[in-house]
Formats: C-alpha cells, structure tokens, sequence
C-alpha cells in the first residue's frame, strides 16, 4: 500500500488506516482499534461573522450529529415503582457509535451539581467525567446541557390539593434547580394544560432573572466551577448555559434582555476557570432563545451584543410540525432560525429535534427534516436516546399510571425499563452519511437515506483531509473526488477519508 506520509500522519489524527483509493483495508487489530480510540478528539471552535460554523483544529468544518442522553438526569419521581432515568447502559455509546453520531447532548442538572448551595457535588462531576469519556472512546464528543423543564423538580402540586377554577390542573414536577434557588412567592403551582403555564413556574423564573436572593449569580458561579472541572478536556464540545429558559412574567424583556446579561455573565466565568486552568482552552458556548421557540417556532432572539465572545453557537430546538402549535412547516421552521442565527452573527445547531408517536407515522416528516438539515449543512441532537418508564414526559402523558412502552429513538419496555433496540425508521433516517470533518467550507451536501450515498462540494484555502461517515448498508463503497481514500470499517459503518484541496466535489455511492 503507499499513501505519503502527510496523509498518514493525518489519517492518525483522524482514526483511520491508510489504504490504497478505492481498495477496502481489511479490520484492523483488536489493539490498534484501542489505541486510535485512545487518540485524543481534535479542539472544536466556533467562528462568527462570514466564517459562522463549527471547527476543529485543523481548519475543517465540523458537523455535530448525534443525540440528547438523559442518563444522569435528576428528574422527579411521580411513581414510587418507576425511576425517572434509566442510568448508563454498557452498550448504550457503542450502539450510539454505530449509528455514526460524533455528539452526544448530555442532560445534566443544576439540583445534582449543587444540591447544597455553594458546594459542587464532585460525585455527579465523576459521573459526568466517565460518560465524557465513555463517549470519546466511541469518538463522540459531548455538549454538557444544563436541563431544566418546568423550573425544577421541586414545583409539584401537593397530593389532595383543589386547582381552581376549572380551567387549572395539577402538575407533576419536572427537572433543573435545586430546592434552595426556587423561589415561587407562594403562587398555585397549578398548570393550564402544559406544564410551563404555571404561576409557581413563571414566579421562579421571573425571580431567576431578577438574581433574587442571587441564585442566577449562583448559577453563574456553578458554570465557572463545571467550567474549570472540563476546561482542557478536547472531547467536551462546548456548555450549552440553559436549556428552553421560560421568560417568566418579564415576556419580551426576557427574550432580548433577560437571557442575554444570563449568558454574558456565565460566558465571563466560564472563561475566566478556562484561563486559570492548566492546558484550559476555550469551549464553545452554545445558547438557546426561550422556551417560547419550541412552542411556537420562533421567538426573539437575544439582542446581539450580549458578549463580544465569538465562541458562540446560536442552538434553538427545531420543533416545527412536530409539537409546535404554529402551523409551521419543517422549511419554515429552518428558515426562521437561520434567520436569527445570521442576525447574531452565529453559526446553528439544533440542541434538540425530533418526532413522537408512531415512527411509521412519522417517517416522511423525519425524512424531510434530514433534507432541510443537509440543505442547510448543520447538525443537532435527537430527542432523546431513551426515555424512562418513569420520567416526568412519560407519566405526564399517562396521568401518573404505569405507562406503556416508550418510543424514543431506543425502545424502552414498561414496567421494568427493558432494552427493546433501536427503532428502525428513527435509526434509518439518523444514521445516514454525512462529513464529520470538511476542509475549510461545506457549500452543498445531499445525502441518500436509503442506499447510503452522500454527494457534496466544499471549498478550502489549504489541502486538507475530508472525513465522512457511510452508514453499512452502503456496501463497498464506490468513491469520485478527493485523493489517497482511506477507509475504516466501524461498527454499523465506515470512516472515509479523503485528501482534497481547492474547490472540491466528492461523491460516494454503492458500487453494486
């Protein structure tokens, strides 16, 4: 076989074996698997302005596709018999691997990290510290997602409570923040029909952006502390600072102002822990508008101008004709939030996407959605990997009763959280080809879901490697563009590299 030695030292940096083109090497080794999976992950950056886009340290652009894992989540338990999150899995990475994701969205919860006020819970730090580095063994790497749905678990209605009048129900709790920063004023924690509809709800999330008590400070301290334990480990991604924030009764001001002085603020400690830490470097900060966007498609951005940081991803959930309530559709709804990704500035990521109910049902609108998603040559996170019997979403759609199997991207058996595989339609969509890594500038992308294939053209200033993933079902791959291919059978598929350099177009399909 002869490859230059350029295109090996990079094909090491990028975990495949250098080949002859068009020639499939066969597995490697047991041990050299192990030692390019002990490789470290190129440093991811975010660039803003004309760059706008996710990139690694050797100037490609990077597309993060993979999945939101609720595994560490500290949920409440509305069910005596049923556990709100099914704890880590031995196979869940590796089956998350084969489905060629780079990315995991790992929920993680403000209640856990301080439960007592002003100290870390250094036990949930090593927990979060094994699944990054679980994930970087399968070569993913993870976004810490500080969760929150509804305030917190520690806003439910009390057993035997009246809601009155009629129109209010009682409500389960939810996740987030822990007892001490939740701070309601005494107000009914009775919902209108959805759970953030809440006057106890929106009473702690007024008093949030108002620093009542300095509980947003505390945040902001906690995300320095987090910061400082992550700050030079190359297989975090990035801190995404609050999932969907709910503007409390500051509607409009929360949207521009509120959530902006929020970020600005956890953005400073989280550079200054960066900046004191041995071999810190800086992360990307991902921020997301309010919870208003994923009810309605769209909602107001926060003003530009928050942070002069460019390390910024603008990372709304891309709900549309899933369970928005505007009639929007999928193109609509990427439309609007490229729109406000361009008023920032900002590259997107979707933190969040997905469909819900019968998978056959569903299967044109995900197909679709993938379409959009290459159009418009970005990436996100699936809602979700799993989904507990007894997780607040589950037991709200069944009242509290044992509810039946839940239908997430990995089927979930009930009672008992029983293991019953990926769900095919989902699997089939999410695992096609895409380019992990592409020098320089992806400018078109189209993927195959069915055969597997992918065309794209990108451009750079600099020769560089072009990696994608080609799910199994592509067979032997055949390959036009690029030079010096080189291919690594993965499980459930392959890494395919490519030197390119200029104005390239690469093309792979089924040879058969």
């Amino acid at each position: 076989m002869k490859a230059n030695l350029l295109a090996c030292l990079i094909a090491s940096v990028v975990m495949v074996s250098c080949i002859d083109e068009g020639t499939r090497q066969e597995e490697s080794t047991a041990a050299s698997e192990s030692a390019a999976r002990a490789a470290p992950l190129p440093r991811l950056h975010a660039e803003t302005g004309s760059r706008a886009g996710i990139y690694d340290e050797f100037d490609r652009e990077v597309l993060l596709r993979g999945v939101n894992y609720t595994s560490l989540g500290d949920y409440y338990q509305g069910h005596p018999d049923l556990p709100p999150a099914v704890k880590p899995r031995p196979n869940d990475l590796p089956n998350m691997a084969s489905l060629g994701f780079n990315v995991i969205r790992l929920v993680i919860h403000w209640s856990q990290l301080e439960p007592i006020r002003g100290e870390l819970n250094q036990a949930y730090i090593r927990e979060i510290r094994e699944q990054v580095r679980a994930a970087e063994a399968q070569g993913m790497y993870v976004v810490l997602d500080m969760h929150q749905d509804a305030w917190g678990k520690h806003i439910a209605t009390p057993a035997g409570e009246f809601c009155l009048p009629p129109l209010l129900q009682p409500a389960i709790g939810w996740d987030g923040a822990p007892d001490w920063a939740t701070i309601t004023d005494g107000l009914s924690t009775c919902r209108i029909s959805i759970r953030e509809l809440s006057p106890a709800v929106t009473a702690a999330f007024t008093n949030f952006w108002l620093d009542r008590n300095g509980i947003q400070s505390a945040l902001v301290t906690t995300w320095g502390k987090l910061a400082a334990e992550f700050a030079a480990e190359p297989a975090v991604a990035g801190y995404d600072l609050l999932n969907e924030p709910h503007p409390g009764f500051l509607l409009g001001v929360s949207e521009l102002l509120s959530t902006g002085s929020f970020y600005g603020r956890a953005i400073k400690a989280i550079r200054a822990a960066e900046a004191k830490a041995i071999n810190g470097f800086s992360h990307i900060v991902f921020f997301e508008p309010t919870v208003d966007w994923s009810a309605f498609g769209a909602t107001l951005p926060p003003l530009k101008g928050f942070t002069s940081d460019t390390n910024i991803v603008f990372a709304p959930h891309l709900y549309a004709d899933s369970i928005t309530i505007a009639p929007l559709s999928i193109e609509q709804g990427f439309q609007l939030a490229k729109l406000a990704a361009d008023s920032l500035g900002t590259a997107l990521w979707s933190g969040e996407w997905g469909w819900f109910g019968d998978p056959v049902e569903n299967d044109a609108k995900l197909r679709e959605y993938a379409s959009f998603e290459d159009k418009y040559r970005i990436g996100g996170a699936w809602w979700v990997w799993r989904q507990a019997c007894g997780d607040p979403h589950s037991l709200n759609e069944s009242n509290g009763e044992i509810p039946g199997d839940q239908i997430a991207l990995w089927r979930n058996g009930c009672p008992g959280d029983i293991d019953m595989g990926l769900v095919p339609e989902y699997a089939l969509t999410l695992s096609r080809a895409y380019p992990r890594a592409a020098p320089g500038r992806l400018l078109t992308l189209s993927a195959d879901i069915d055969t597997g294939a992918i065309e794209l053209t990108g451009t750079t200033a600099k020769p560089g490697v072009l990696e994608l993933w080609l799910p199994e079902r592509i067979g032997t791959p055949k390959i036009s563009g690029g030079e010096q291919a080189e291919l690594k059978k993965m499980a459930g598929g392959f890494l395919l590299s490519l030197r390119v350099q200029d104005d390239y177009r690469v093309s792979v399909t089924p040879s058969r």
